[in-house]
């Protein structure tokens, strides 16, 4: 038996990778439907941990990190960490990539490679972009839950163990948006980062976070013109119903004009038209950074808006 004086004394806080989200010798996965961005986190976090800079507002422990991808090819990695202006070097990022004349990955077949980043640039973090394009020998079956929760995530975990290593591995989520294939995988990780769009606001994201050590998280983010994530200024329950109708109409119209009585009629706002007005000019500001311009002009008789909207620039994952 101990004492709450003895289990205090035999306290340590557990090392981290980044604080409150990934713990040191952890396996962890990264979610999302296509085209929401989970290269582009990926690549990120990345340069957060490379540099030892807060991602996300979390602190990081600076560590080497090494991107295994096998989707994209160092030219296309090369564009995107160009066009998000990430800091890495000869000593702080590696890259392996899938050569296309080839058979697939082998995670066993990995394994001097990751002894040289261990042993030669102290590196604790590895990223695979995608876990479905490793071979994981045996004809292992994503969709079985035996295989998933018994011999294909130990094998990750057995390497996170043997190197030192936190593994993050990227992965798709169904049409349910649920993680794809056996729902072992997600049961047999130490956290899960999913990555959701908002239906009617395309430049805005949810991230929820659940972990076995650390407490769940759920944050709003949005992309910049660089295409890195950064926390919204705004929540979604700030812009109401009505607006976030209103906004979508706007999106798919790009350009165009309209009363408070017109608007409301048309969308069958559940709004009176003076109540409408007043909310849309409350919220200006927030429809400017989701990319949509209000001008407003007085008449004898009427006020009328002229709304454009400019869609930012986006790039698939």
């Amino acid at each position: 038996m101990k004492t709450i004086s003895e289990m205090r004394k035999d306290f340590t806080k557990k090392d981290f990778i980044v604080d409150n989200l990934m713990k040191s010798n952890g396996l962890y996965c990264l979610v999302a439907r296509p085209k929401v961005g989970k290269s582009l986190f990926a690549l990120q976090l990345a340069n957060s941990i490379a540099t030892g800079k807060p991602f996300l507002g979390f602190k990081t422990s600076p560590s080497p990190v090494l991107y295994i991808s096998t989707e994209m090819n160092s030219t296309q990695l090369i564009d995107r960490i160009d066009k998000m202006e990430l800091d890495f070097n000869d000593n702080n990022f590696l890259l392996i990539e899938q050569n296309p004349n080839e058979r697939k990955l082998n995670l066993m077949d990995l394994q001097l490679q990751f002894q040289t980043f261990s042993t030669d640039y102290n590196g604790k973090f590895v990223i695979i972009d995608m876990f479905s394009g490793i071979d994981l020998n045996n004809g292992y079956d994503l969709n079985n839950y035996q295989d998933m929760g018994q011999v294909v995530i130990p094998k990750f975990r057995e390497l996170c163990k043997k190197y030192n290593f936190t593994i993050l591995i990227i992965h798709h989520l169904n049409k349910s948006n649920t993680s794809l294939g056996s729902t072992a995988i997600d049961g047999s990780v130490d956290g899960k980062i999913t990555l959701k769009q908002d239906n009617n606001i395309k430049n805005k994201i949810l991230l929820n976070y659940e972990s076995r050590d650390y407490e769940g998280l759920e944050i709003v983010l949005k992309r910049n013109e660089k295409l890195l994530f950064e926390k919204s200024e705004i929540e979604f329950e700030d812009l109401n119903y009505n607006i976030l109708t209103f906004l979508n109409y706007a999106i798919k119209q790009k350009d165009f004009s309209f009363t408070a009585s017109e608007i409301t009629s048309k969308l069958n706002l559940q709004i009176t038209p003076s109540a409408f007005g007043k909310l849309l000019n409350n919220n200006l500001l927030n429809l400017e950074k989701e990319g949509l311009y209000i001008e407003q002009k007085r008449t004898a008789t009427e006020r009328i808006y002229t709304a454009k909207y400019k869609e930012p620039n986006y790039e698939n994952d």
